[in-house]
């Protein structure tokens, strides 16, 4: 089974609404690792699932819309890299949808947690760093 990942402080990127979403995002990531093992069928994995494809578009498209209020440089080039990770995680997806196995699950899981610490820590963390720079831009 795939380890919990806990919350650290250095994941916190210093604003409020994009921090507050990762938190609810690693706490759905542990959250599938516990549940999709012991789901009872192809339905209750399918809901899952779409639960996790649909909060990592509602969370990206937050993200863009305050990039784009604080003028972003790197906006097109943040965009596509989720439009990348939204593209994986449907293959992903797909894959533990047509066997639930728990190599697949774990291969799930683990592209998860990869995602969340570098996307968040190097990715994210440049937008971060741009609003430190940048005082008199808007963030939320």
């Amino acid at each position: 089974m795939t380890e919990h990942l806990n919350w650290k402080k250095r994941y916190d990127l210093g604003v409020e609404d994009i921090d507050y979403q990762h938190h609810y995002f690693l706490n759905l990531v542990n959250r599938l690792a516990r549940e999709l093992p012991k789901s009872s069928g192809p339905e209750e994995t399918a809901r899952l699932l779409k639960e996790l494809n649909m909060y990592a578009k509602f969370h990206f498209f937050s993200e863009e819309n305050m990039m784009e209020k604080a003028e972003y440089p790197e906006l097109q080039e943040h965009k596509q890299s989720h439009r990348h990770l939204i593209d994986m995680l449907g293959s992903k997806q797909v894959s533990v949808e047509l066997n639930s196995s728990q190599e697949n699950v774990d291969a799930l899981i683990g592209f998860l947690v990869d995602w969340f610490l570098h996307h968040t820590m190097m990715v994210d963390k440049k937008y971060t760093v741009f609003l430190q720079q940048h005082p008199g831009h808007v963030s939320e």
